[in-house]
This record gives C-alpha cells, sequence and structure tokens, in this order.
C-alpha cells in the first residue's frame, strides 16, 4: 500500500474517540477489520529490544546474525504485538479504553526482518458472556510481504461497555 492510500486516520493523531467506538453489543461474530500494511525497520527492532531489554544480539548485531540459523538480523518475536497495534485504526473495539486483557495464545512462524512489511488481518471469532462481563475473543493473522505466516494471535478482551 502507497503512503498515499493509508487511511486517513493513520496520518492523525491516535487519540480515541469513544462516540465513535463500536460497542460490544455492536460487534458481529466473523466480521474482519480493517489494519493498513507496516514496514519493520532495524530501527523500530532497536527501539523494541531496548524497551524489552532483550538485547540479543540477533536482533541488534547484523553480523552475528548472519552467521546464525536465520542468516540474517531479526526482529523479537512478541514485536507483533504493538505492531498490530500500531496499523489498526484508532476507534477499533480492540483499543478500547478500560479493556482487560485475560489472555493471549501466540503461535509464531517466520520470523520477521528489518525491511518486512508486515500484514495482519483480524477477524472476531467469538463474544461471550461469563461472570456478568463481556468478553470478546479475536483471531490475528499476521504475515509479511512474501504471505508467510509471522504469527497467529488468538487474544480476548473484556470490554467495559
Amino acid at each position: 500500500m502507497e503512503r498515499e492510500q493509508l487511511p486517513e486516520w493513520f496520518e492523525k493523531d491516535f487519540f480515541v474517540h469513544e462516540k465513535d467506538q463500536r460497542s460490544w453489543d455492536d460487534l458481529v461474530v466473523g466480521e474482519e477489520y480493517e489494519t493498513v500494511p507496516f514496514v519493520l525497520t532495524e530501527e523500530r527492532i532497536r527501539k523494541y529490544a531496548e524497551g524489552t531489554e532483550d538485547f540479543n544480539p540477533l536482533y541488534l548485531d547484523g553480523e552475528i546474525a548472519e552467521k546464525s540459523q536465520f542468516k540474517g538480523m531479526i526482529a523479537p518475536p512478541t514485536i507483533v504485538v504493538p505492531i498490530v497495534f500500531a496499523s489498526t485504526p484508532p476507534n477499533s473495539w480492540i483499543k478500547m479504553p478500560g479493556a482487560v486483557n485475560p489472555g493471549q495464545k501466540l503461535e509464531f512462524g517466520v520470523p520477521a526482518r528489518p525491511g518486512d512489511t508486515i500484514y495482519c488481518s483480524i477477524k472476531l471469532i467469538d463474544k461471550f458472556i461469563k461472570r456478568n462481563k463481556k468478553y470478546t475473543l479475536a483471531r490475528m493473522h499476521i504475515t509479511n510481504q512474501n504471505g508467510e505466516t509471522v504469527c497467529i494471535w488468538t487474544g480476548g478482551l473484556i470490554l467495559p461497555r
């Protein structure tokens, strides 16, 4: 996707306007949600590694990474979590203020690398009420520019409304 084709929200602030968010009652199981491609750079990998204090040389040192089984630098596997949130519109229900995260499952495929374009397809796979709380369950299929699976992330949320 070219820069000029990015959705309007991508270039604006990421302030969530509560009135624009759909409530749990409005969500339909089976719906898929919009995201935008995310280009992974060495700088973004470095910042994530530093922020998580994971100084694995496979993430930070091209010379060492080149000699590894990966034949080059890779990103920390969990970098997909902030990528999904960065590429999801601010009014998405997955960014609802006050939502609580009751559990996540991440299944990793090929490693993400500097220069990869990361794509994410988000699908609501279930919603239910348990102990008077409104739960959602979504599956994020995260791929690279070659269509290879980087991660399948199944995540739950308890929504406040």
